[in-house]
């Protein structure tokens, strides 16, 4: 009896600290190899962007896919930050490894926000726009599924930093698509601005831009190696300063 009351105690001790750190305990072996990138013809690649309904198939699977038993597995054996690696090896594939089109579906398969509600200053909300056409049950369960631990200082609880997903892979889009940093970080600071200026309920967020400029990063390594991973933006706290030596 005695044996199995300080079992007891010891599964509380360990079920208490994973509640309050609000994240899930991680396997501290090696995560497995993500799965290869498809072989996929140059012009099949290149055309995939005018096949609108392609695209719009891919973000409602990966919307799917973050809903699913698999991916709560993963990010509860292996983390979140792996977790994201593998779901974007999974948009890579849908999108036929076109890595714009991936970057863009990811971005839309994040969206934390059913509709956003614009504010004319003395008038207040005037206009609200839907921003995913999914049922309100499914967005609350994709939503909630989403990883939320990606970075070292992410704050704890189930939030966590999920929204900063949609910050780092809009980002990434839009630095890839100009070829640079710097338009993408002009429109995202712009979008900051007009979020806290103009967007019912919306407010400048500091930790916002630094998963903005972390995009950017991984949308440079991207560029030169299509095998690069988010992860690999993801491992310095966002509350980090910038590194001015390595802008890509």
């Amino acid at each position: 009896m005695k044996r199995i009351g300080l079992g007891l105690v010891a599964a509380l001790v360990v079920w208490g600290t994973v509640e309050c750190g609000g994240q899930e305990s991680v396997d501290s072996a090696s995560p497995p190899p993500l799965p290869a990138l498809d072989e996929i013809h140059p012009l099949q690649e290149a055309i995939l962007p005018l096949l609108v309904p392609v695209v719009c198939a891919a973000v409602q699977e990966l919307k799917e896919s973050f809903r699913s038993e698999e991916f709560r597995l993963l990010r509860e054996r292996w983390g979140d930050r792996h977790a994201v690696d593998v779901a974007f090896r999974w948009t890579e594939q849908m999108c036929w490894n076109n890595r714009a089109v991936s970057l863009l579906v990811f971005f839309l398969a994040t969206v934390d926000h059913r509709t956003v509600g614009l504010r004319v200053p003395l008038l207040g909300p005037v206009v609200w726009f839907p921003l995913t056409g999914e049922f309100s049950e499914e967005f609350a369960e994709r939503v909630g599924a989403l990883p939320a631990h990606t970075f070292p200082d992410s704050p704890p609880g189930e939030i966590g930093d999920r929204d900063k997903l949609q910050h780092f892979f809009g980002s990434a889009f839009l630095a890839y698509v100009f070829g640079g940093s710097a338009p993408a970080e002009r429109f995202g600071d712009f979008i900051e601005w007009g979020e806290d200026a103009f967007v019912v309920g919306g407010a400048s967020d500091s930790r916002d831009l630094a998963a903005n400029d972390r995009g950017r990063r991984f949308a440079a390594k991207l560029r030169e190696d299509r095998e690069a991973l988010p992860s690999s933006e993801m491992q310095v706290p966002l509350s980090a300063p910038s590194r001015p030596d390595e802008e890509p």
